[in-house]
């Protein structure tokens, strides 16, 4: 068969894909997702998300990978109801205001306005030292995505309020968080036996801000605002 003229200069569609089993596998320990910086009793956080609550497809594949998750004790499985791709964090809620906050949503929205809503491909299983998640891809539409709610960030808050030198972003939907260091091996030759499951597709119409916050080993949120893409389309 001829290769199709071209076809060299084109992306890797499916480069992320294995970047992050790469990543994954090649860990030895695995670290207690819970102890995170910042986040003391009681505290909670706008964050920038999109919600797949409400997408019974993404709902599915995640309870089926976890029915095979749910024997290891190092999990804490997450409800469906509370899956979600984490796009960006804004702020705690105690280091802003909440009319700050309606402000950071309503430049979300004049910058949202040039996106066009995509698909995403939600799957196959992976994980990283602190989750087992759900790779998610394109990536390149999830980084315009958070870009233009960063950049509404700053634009109300100050440059100085984004950081100068953001972390990198992969987008992903975590099933189940790690609830205590661990060896790695047991939960990656578990995650390996899913990761023929089928992946699934869904549109992105929507973003949110939430105010979030944590219920024992489980993340609840608020919603703030929903903003759409390509609203004045």
């Amino acid at each position: 068969m001829r290769p199709v003229e071209g076809a060299e200069d084109r992306p890797d569609e499916y480069e992320y894909i294995r970047s992050d089993w790469h990543r994954y596998r090649r860990l030895d320990r695995l670290v207690n997702h819970w102890e995170r910086p910042g986040w003391e009793a009681g505290r909670r956080s706008y964050h920038w998300i999109v919600r797949f609550d409400e997408r019974p497809a993404v709902q599915r594949l995640a309870e089926r990978c976890q029915a095979r998750l749910g024997h290891l004790e190092t999990l804490d499985l997450v409800p469906v109801a509370s899956l979600h791709l984490t796009v960006q964090r804004v702020s705690f809620t105690d280091e802003i205001t909440s009319s700050q906050a309606l402000a950071v949503a309503a430049a979300a929205s004049e910058r949202c306005a040039s996106i066009r809503p995509f698909a995403a491909t939600v799957g196959p299983l992976t994980g990283s030292a602190n989750s087992v998640f759900l790779s998610v891809g394109p990536h390149r539409p999830f980084h315009l995505l958070r870009h233009a709610v960063v950049a509404a960030t700053a634009h109300v808050r100050g440059a100085e309020a984004v950081p100068a030198q953001p972390t990198s972003f992969d987008p992903h939907v975590s099933i189940a968080y790690n609830r205590r260091p661990t060896v790695a091996k047991p939960v990656i030759e578990q995650v390996a036996t899913m990761r023929s499951i089928p992946p699934v597709t869904v549109q992105v119409e929507t973003v949110s801000l939430v105010e979030l916050r944590r219920d024992g080993h489980t993340y609840l949120w608020r919603q703030i605002a929903a903003v759409p893409l390509a609203a004045r389309g």
